[in-house]
């Protein structure tokens, strides 16, 4: 199970930069980011990182507007066409997902889709009956298998 770390930000000069300060600062690795606008000069960023507790926490010390939110982490085939056959088989689950992010894993084999779903349960239920996994966490956050 792995988790987006969802942070309210105004849109203003050194605002993000103060959000990668504080990761910085407590030794947590950025791995995927999206920045959206949303309206009246605030928008939503949303990180997939080393460790989403502790930055979830460390933001919300620093007076951040900040939410966990668990995502569904799909692996992927990083060829031409390798999204869309993925899409048809979420789609042949009836899976509906409100924003996706993508990432290289491994240049030429392997990448990751992250779908940010609302009901993450209903939703690996639906993906297990056509096959597909869930990848483990430590492969979203990018950190070694802990033995």
């Amino acid at each position: 199970m792995a988790y987006q770390v969802s942070v309210f930000l105004e849109n203003k000069i050194g605002h993000f930069a103060r959000v990668t300060r504080v990761l910085k600062d407590i030794s947590v690795n950025i791995r995927t980011m999206t920045l959206t606008n949303t309206a009246n000069g605030w928008g939503i960023l949303n990180l997939l990182v080393s460790d989403p507790e502790k930055a979830c926490e460390s933001l919300a010390e620093q007076g951040f507007s900040v939410a966990l939110r668990e995502v569904i982490a799909l692996r992927m085939v990083d060829r031409p066409g390798g999204l869309d056959e993925l899409l048809v088989k979420i789609a042949g689950a009836g899976i509906s997902f409100d924003n996706a992010v993508g990432r290289i894993t491994d240049e030429g084999k392997s990448a990751i889709l992250v779908l940010d779903v609302k009901d993450p349960s209903e939703a690996r239920e639906k993906l297990k009956a056509v096959g597909i996994n869930e990848l483990e966490s430590h492969i979203v956050y990018g950190i070694p298998e802990k033995t």
